[in-house]
């Protein structure tokens, strides 16, 4: 049996509580939200791609908080995959052999302790251990305070999903050590700065892309296409699973926007120039509209027919408050 000491502390979100994690055991007191938050991890998303379910589909997260997190502290970062499955279960276990935890992305409908009827292979849990003897796997995970027991070949299928929008194949990150950065101040602006570029402008290499619209441009899609929900098929669940992304799926609520407001009042103490700015109230305000328009599509979701009168109008508001708030972060002078 092999078993690192875990350093977990429960938290809203799996990949910042994983980030978190991480960076304690080695030595960096930093809280979910600071990683949250120098992740760049706020996103807005609609996505109309064939197959997925439901279609259309809005995210509000960030795609790529763990590298923007490692690249932007001066660690490299890079997901370990294995074209074959059999390969990642040693692999893993050499890694914590030598006394390091790993970030491990996986998809929920195989994690046991979850019982989920739908897959979502893009759930970050932290692997401190394991027991060959009864062939498991001791994790964290998000908002539950204890270990947890995943088997040999339930871990195997849970890293597996190669052929879904987030695919997985095996990915793991397990750094021998990690340092911070020399200027935190620096890096929380510019991460500040970025994730508010990507919400106005979209990632580079993104745009154009059939199906996908990023940002503000995504609301405004969005917006322009609510009128024919009623008209698809789905629209009861694509309203349904809008209001579970926003308000429930380990968002912290209002779309991450109350996660990512407490990053900004610590980085208050840290970063002078947004003293008096007031960014973490108006970041609150924007994560209670968002919190508004879930509850809004829940309530048209249990409807017999649809009606989308509120949450059109509160999309207008949403687009309006994000709009003003990251047009007054890129004003700064950082």
């Amino acid at each position: 049996m092999q078993l690192i000491q875990p350093s977990h502390t429960p938290g809203r979100h799996c990949a910042s509580t994983g980030l978190q994690d991480l960076v304690n055991h080695h030595g960096i007191a930093w809280s979910e939200a600071m990683c949250f938050g120098l992740g760049s991890g706020l996103g807005v998303w609609y996505l109309t791609l064939p197959g997925l379910d439901p279609s259309p589909m809005v995210h509000v997260r960030s795609l790529d908080i763990e590298s923007e997190f490692f690249t932007r502290i001066g660690h490299p970062f890079q997901w370990q995959r294995f074209a074959d499955p059999m390969e990642s279960e040693p692999a893993l276990c050499r890694e914590l052999d030598q006394g390091r935890p790993a970030l491990l992305q996986t998809d929920i409908f195989h994690l046991p302790y979850y019982g989920s009827e739908t897959h979502y292979p893009g759930h970050v849990i932290t692997a401190w251990g394991y027991d060959s003897r009864e062939k498991v796997f001791f994790v964290t995970d998000t908002e539950r305070e204890t270990l947890l027991e995943v088997p040999f070949d339930a871990m195997q299928k849970a890293r597996y999903c190669p052929k879904h929008l987030l695919s997985i194949e095996g990915n793991a990150f397990s750094p021998t050590s990690i340092s911070p950065p020399k200027d935190t101040a620096a890096v929380i602006a510019e991460a500040m700065a970025n994730n508010s570029r990507r919400i106005l402008h979209g990632t580079p290499g993104m745009q154009g892309m059939p199906g996908i619209f990023e940002g503000i441009d995504a609301l405004n899609r969005w917006q322009g296409a609510l009128p024919a929900w009623p008209d698809l098929e789905t629209w009861r669940w694509a309203a349904r699973f809008a209001y579970q992304v926003i308000e429930k799926r380990g968002t912290g609520g209002g779309g991450f926007r109350y996660l990512y407001a407490d990053f900004l009042e610590e980085a208050e103490g840290i970063v002078p120039q947004l003293a008096g700015l007031e960014l973490p109230r108006k970041m609150r305000k924007v994560g209670h509209a968002w919190t508004a328009l879930a509850w809004h599509l829940k309530e048209a979701s249990e409807k017999d027919t649809p009606d989308l009168g509120l949450t059109a109008a509160t999309l207008q508001e949403v687009t309006r408050l994000e709009t003003e708030y990251h047009l007054a972060v890129l004003e700064i002078a950082f």
